[in-house]
């Protein structure tokens, strides 16, 4: 059925509403509309939930749905889980004209649930169809939006045939009770019609106990405020204000509510902010409490009611939200190789005024007469953070500003009364720089005036980073934008300026080269982007510095008899140029993208055909072979390359024993608990990933589609809080997005950037230490007296649980990784011998020796 809303909205609201078009697909007014749905492949409904028609929380007319199931919990029940669901046929099955459905949804309970859905069309199975999942948090309404147009695009869902909407929950921890109700169908450009006034004040209702809570807790947190700042009445006076100040805005929150408004729909936000910052003003004073102790030995200058902390390369430090941890501490010192990067942040937060100027400085570091580590080799800038607008596919603990670009162009800057300000010390080892422990100091300073110093060290071992990466790697760097349905004309646009991302970068193209070289990635494309061709004067210049990796000839679709003479002619023309360049042996070829089974005799005529004509290249693809060809008629291809959640070591060992490479790669998936890379996860994944999970499983080689979707107007040109658009692929926020632009279209990392890197330089360090092993093995002098070397040396290969158990479950505390590290490089350095590289070998060779 179509309903217009300018009918419903003057009955629902009122003459003088605004009017808005829309397609109502239920609002439960029926009570055959309810009586549709029942479980999965059945035509009633289970005993375990029960659905009804209610009064209460109606959207849209008289009526909501009304969902209840019981609690299950899995340790309750020998550890069985349970998906409470309901599934039925939508009254309109052809979607094709809508971009959006938007459904209403209202948790009534005390306790956090979970929502999810599926939907799909006549042939393709209900968990292939397009999912969304809502967190519905206790007392709270969510207006779910899915945009239907692009999730059945990239599920391949007919929208003209839609006919299962799957609903379903999972494990509720306590009694569930979900009101859902007016399921709209939007086309693009509709408005979502507005609320009733009679839902809106059921809505300030049920915040009633959210209100109370939130009472309860401030004078619990003024309490435990009181008594930590016992005794000293500055800090007792500041928190006294800062309480203050959260009741006022709770009254806010509660005058809102009372007037029964649209204002009423933000009320959980403010709720929601309210704890945030009830939490960080706790975590504040505590900081301040420690600080005070060490303050005597740090400060240098005028008194600054300023906390000043340490944190690890593998944190993101929220500048705006939750709880604020960094170490406090007189000293904190950093340990790496020689030309090895890395990094640790300071964190500057202004407790009771705005700061103008904030600058972190390394001086010179020495260890005795005639050693110095020069400052000029230690980078200190501010961190950038970009703004998050919704929450992505895979979910995020905080919806605003998060930590990302690294703003090499700035020296310095103003930080606000409550921020807390990250800088990112970059410290880098010269390949010449004599190993030693080093000392100095690093000073924070406001307005060009020294306010602290701390005591700083920088510990270097005595063995070298490789040029190029220690793993294989292909990786795309071929920038352009990503529309979404609301974005694409905008978009459009901006590719005509000469300012906007996608075509600034260019006039700095051997820049990025450089670059990325620094990141250990080689410019390169898995895919033939119009235009793209492999830049050969780079990737010589990489090669006659020793930084060059892999690189790709060109993408091969499945073999078509009228397509395939271009195909070969494309990449002979790229073939012989590598070859007159010398270039050949750190060549692939790279197709078939996550192709299905039934495309397997394409893909084996495709890559036979290429090993026929280029024999000495790698032929590589991703497509889903997941027993890497022991089981599919795929035999011509070099290299396989799965998801990391579907890397098989067993099936990976037999592969390898009949001559095949077996790589992994990430890209939208996997989430959690797998390690991903995205904007909101915790930034030492992207290090576990590249480094102990990779020494772990010992993949061939990493891939990943792309590092450059950028979707901004224009480069960053100021900060620390950017205007750059953290959406990348579709509703992902770094998907696909590793880098940002900087002034003029110059490169600029990120923090998942730098974790990546540091990841192969782990790695690297257990390929040194495996190297030197086989040294000492190889001398019967060193053998027979290193032989208690070799048994330590020789577990620590095995990387430890408390880092990485399993690809699902690793640390998440940057102190672990950095033992490791440390024991592997006192292994190398006390071997005996000189320690031995790997990588020496001209030829890029395979990432693991057999």
């Amino acid at each position: 059925m179509r309903l217009v809303w300018a009918i419903a909205l003057c009955i629902f609201l009122g003459a003088g509403a605004p009017l808005s078009a829309a397609t109502v697909l239920f609002d439960f007014e029926t009570d055959e509309e309810v009586t549709l749905w029942h479980d999965e492949r059945k035509t009633t409904l289970g005993a375990d939930k029960r659905l009804e028609r209610s009064q209460a929380f109606a959207a849209s007319g008289q009526f909501s749905m009304r969902f209840w199931t019981g609690k299950w919990r899995p340790e309750e029940h020998g550890g069985a889980r349970k998906w409470p669901a309901f599934e039925g046929k939508p009254p309109i099955t052809d979607w094709s004209r809508y971009d959006r459905l938007v459904m209403e949804l209202v948790n009534v309970t005390d306790t956090p649930h979970r929502l999810m859905l599926f939907i799909t069309d006549s042939e393709k199975p209900t968990r292939h169809g397009l999912s969304h999942r809502e967190m519905l948090p206790p007392h709270t309404r969510i207006q779910a939006v899915i945009p239907v147009r692009k999730g059945f695009a990239d599920r391949k869902v007919d929208a003209s045939d839609i006919q299962v909407m799957h609903f379903f929950t999972e494990d509720p921890p306590e009694e569930m009770v979900i009101h859902i109700d007016r399921l709209l169908l939007l086309e693009p450009g509709e408005e979502i019609p507005p609320l009733p006034a009679s839902y809106l004040k059921e809505l300030a209702t049920l915040q009633a106990p959210n209100v109370e809570k939130a009472r309860a807790d401030l004078g619990e947190a003024a309490g435990r405020l009181e008594e930590a700042a016992r005794g000293k009445p500055r800090l007792a006076e500041w928190a006294t204000k800062e309480i203050a100040g959260l009741r006022k805005e709770l009254s806010r929150v509660e005058a809102a509510l009372a007037q029964g408004d649209e204002a009423v729909l933000e009320a959980p936000k403010a709720l929601a902010r309210l704890r945030e910052e009830t939490a960080r003003l706790e975590s504040l004073l505590a900081l301040r409490v420690r600080f005070e102790r060490i303050r005597p030995a740090v400060q240098v200058g005028p008194a600054e009611e300023v906390v000043v902390g340490f944190a690890s390369s593998m944190e993101k430090v929220l500048p705006r939200a939750g709880a604020v941890s960094p170490q406090i501490r007189e000293r904190v010192q950093v340990a790496l190789a020689r030309n090895e990067k890395e990094s640790l942040q300071v964190v500057v937060l202004p407790c009771e005024r705005d700061l103008k100027r904030v600058q972190v400085r390394a001086r010179d570091l020495f260890a005795g007469p005639g050693r110095r580590f020069s400052a000029r080799n230690i980078q200190a800038v501010p961190v950038g953070y970009v703004e998050t607008k919704a929450t992505p596919p895979y979910g995020s603990p905080h919806i605003g500003w998060w930590p990302d670009p690294i703003l090499d162009f700035m020296k310095e800057a103003d930080v606000a009364k409550g921020d807390a300000q990250a800088f990112w010390i970059r410290v880098r080892a010269p390949k010449s720089q004599v190993p030693d422990l080093y000392h100095g100091k690093l000073d924070v300073l406001v307005e060009g005036r020294p306010r602290f110093a701390f005591d700083f060290a920088v510990r270097v071992y005595g063995f070298t980073m490789p040029d190029a990466s220690p793993l294989p790697l292909a990786i795309t760097f071929a920038p352009h934008d990503h529309p979404t349905d609301q974005t694409k004309e905008v978009q459009a646009k901006w590719r005509e300026m000469e300012e906007y991302p996608v075509n600034a970068w260019r006039r700095h193209r051997s820049r990025w080269a450089d670059f990325l070289a620094d990141y250990y990635i080689t410019y390169d494309s898995l895919y033939e982007y119009s235009g793209w061709e492999p830049n050969f004067e780079d990737l010589a210049r990489l090669h006659r510095q020793g930084r060059l990796g892999r690189f790709n000839l060109g993408y091969f679709p499945v073999y078509t008899e009228d397509g395939w003479p271009d195909v070969i002619k494309r990449i002979r023309a790229r073939y012989e140029k590598a070859k007159a360049l010398g270039l050949l042996e750190y060549a692939y070829i790279y197709g078939c993208d996550e192709h299905p089974k039934e495309k397997f005799p394409g893909v084996e005529r495709a890559a036979a055909e290429l090993k026929k004509e280029f024999p000495d290249v790698m032929v590589m693809t991703t497509t889903y072979d997941h027993s890497f060809g022991l089981e599919s008629e795929i035999q011509s291809v070099d290299a396989w390359c799965p998801l990391t959640s579907r890397f098989d070591p067993e099936r990976a060992a037999a592969a390898r024993a009949r001559g095949k490479e077996v790589w992994w790669y990430i890209c939208c998936g996997p989430h959690h608990p797998h390690a991903n890379m995205f904007i909101e996860y915790p930034a030492i994944e992207g290090r576990l990933l590249m480094g102990a999970l990779t020494a772990k499983y010992r993949p061939d080689g990493f891939l990943y589609y792309q590092i450059s979707i950028w979707n901004s107007r224009k480069p960053i040109t100021g900060g620390p809080f950017t205007d750059w658009d953290p959406r990348s692929w579709t509703t992902y926020h770094g998907d696909g997005s590793w880098t940002c632009v900087g002034p003029g279209g110059t490169p600029l990392a990120t923090i998942r950037l730098e974790n990546f890197r540091d990841g192969l330089e782990d790695y690297a360090y257990v390929r040194i230490l495996e190297a030197t092993i086989a040294k000492v093995e190889a001398s019967p002098q060193l053998h027979e007296r290193q032989a208690k070397w070799l048994e330590t040396a020789k577990a620590l290969l095995e990387v430890p649980a408390e880092v990485a158990e399993s690809m699902t479950r690793y640390t998440d505390d940057p102190a672990a990784v950095y033992r490791w590290r440390d024991r592997i490089a006192r292994a190398i350095e006390t071997a005996g011998t000189s320690p031995a590289a790997p990588w020496d070998r001209p030829a890029p060779g395979r990432a693991n020796p057999e």
